[in-house]
């Protein structure tokens, strides 16, 4: 703010003094001749030492602070270089909207990335700008264009003169990026909130771990299969990672959890839960009627074709370079023996199904209710809870790495600051308008007042 006022002093000065000096020449114009005039401005001291002087100390000292102020703005341009970019849409296909690379969130993330004292977000958003690089027409289709390159400007204001103009611009577009990544890339997140795991059945926790698990893994494969080979700041890949959870899961829930569970019949409400198994027998037991029932109603129709109708039907067809050769085709047991093999993949699911909850109720039934295996039980799930939401840390941080990395690459930020030659034109721009006023009032001081 200082130096803004003195600058706007030094130019207001020097203007004033060539508004004066032209004006003075012009009033007392009339006081002297044709002749008299030329003489005059012949005569004058065009390279007055004194002059030149005094233009070289004004215009180093405005440079000053001309200088002092430049830095006080800077702006940088944030390119989109993936393909959907072209349509106006972010990388998962909605809708590009440039206002959010100064919007609250971003501003509020920079000013705690950076720790920026003594500002607020209100403060620090009126101090920056955002627009498309190169704009269209909405006049005819030879107009139309869709920005891919948007500037961002930063002019400090007394609120913000106490920071640092380019380390702002860098906050600023660093905390786009993590705003980015956040909210349009892959994005993974478990349940929140920790369960009331005493509310729940032993087994029932068993059963959610496995998909809090599962969830994790299938994570960690899906972006395997986008960079397998990509690695993490510690050394770890997507499928290193999956490895461990597999493991995990295999080892401390299924066996150690699980095991300790049904080998010791561990159960809150035995009656509720052998009668909760006992229902869903009962519903299983019914699909299994219907998938057994249709496995032989599939195998009655495959014995009602003729042994004619079974053997392979050969047709003559021909290739993509069009010659001709018998190709084989598909009849109506094919068909038959393909969803008889489905019902009893079924029939066999469902009875597993009902094996399984026949042995936990057996289990249970013969509880011998210790309480230091409910301890043990109790201490396994709140370790194997905190190991999952390790692994779900883990996964999400490879995850949000690898959205980084590709994110540098497809949003690219190029940051200016001072430009030199522009400091310079402005100099020499502001050395002559000092050189005339001194000149003209110098040249004012020769013509008479009266004549």
């Amino acid at each position: 703010m200082f130096t803004d006022i003195i600058q706007k002093i030094i130019i207001l000065f020097f203007g004033i003094l060539l508004v004066l000096s032209m004006a003075k020449i012009l009033m007392r114009l009339k006081n002297v001749n044709r002749t008299e005039r030329t003489q005059i401005f012949k005569t004058a001291e065009y390279f007055n030492a004194w002059i030149i002087l005094m233009c070289f100390i004004t215009t180093m000292v405005y440079g000053i602070f001309n200088h002092f102020e430049l830095k006080k703005s800077v702006h940088a341009i944030v390119s989109l270089n993936y393909s959907e970019a072209s349509g106006a849409l972010n990388s998962n296909g909605t809708r590009y909207n440039m206002a959010e690379i100064i919007s609250d969130e971003v501003v509020e993330g920079a000013i705690k990335k950076g720790a920026l004292k003594d500002v607020t977000v209100k403060q620090l958003k009126n101090c920056l700008v955002v627009y498309p690089c190169v704009q269209g027409g909405v006049g005819d289709e030879s107009q139309y264009h869709i920005s891919t390159e948007f500037a961002v400007e930063y002019h400090a204001s007394k609120y913000t003169d106490h920071l640092d103009s380019e380390n702002v611009i860098k906050l600023i577009t660093s905390a786009y990026k993590e705003y980015y990544i956040e909210k349009y890339t892959d994005n993974f997140k478990l349940d929140s909130e920790k369960p009331d795991f005493t509310k729940l059945e032993y087994m029932d926790i068993v059963s959610y771990f496995e998909k809090e698990t599962q969830a994790i893994l299938n994570y960690l494969y899906g972006m395997a299969g986008k960079n397998p080979s990509f690695v993490t700041e510690n050394g770890s890949t997507f499928n290193s990672i999956a490895g461990k959870v597999h493991q995990f899961k295999e080892t401390q829930i299924n066996q150690n959890l699980r095991s300790l569970i049904l080998q010791n019949g561990i159960v809150r409400d035995r009656n509720e839960y052998v009668d909760r198994l006992l229902y869903q027998n009962k519903n299983v037991d019914f699909d299994r009627q219907k998938n057994n029932a249709s496995y032989i109603l599939c195998n009655q129709a495959i014995d009602m074709y003729s042994e004619e109708m079974t053997r392979v039907v050969l047709v003559p067809t021909w290739d993509q370079a069009g010659k001709y050769y018998m190709g084989r085709t598909k009849v109506g047991v094919d068909e038959l023996s393909v969803m008889a093999t489905n019902f009893s993949n079924y029939v066999a699911s469902n009875e597993k199904e009902i094996m399984d909850n026949n042995l936990v109720i057996n289990k249970i039934s013969s509880n011998n209710q210790q309480e230091q295996l409910y301890t043990s039980a109790d201490s396994l799930v709140d370790s194997i809870y905190e190991r999952i939401k390790g692994f779900e840390k883990e996964a999400i941080t490879a995850g949000r790495e690898y959205s980084r990395h590709k994110m540098n690459q497809c949003i690219a930020v190029s940051i200016y600051g001072i430009s030199i030659m522009n400091e310079l034109k402005t100099l020499v721009i502001f050395a002559f308008f000092v050189y005339l006023a001194l000149i003209f009032n110098n040249i004012s001081k020769k013509f008479p007042k009266k004549a």
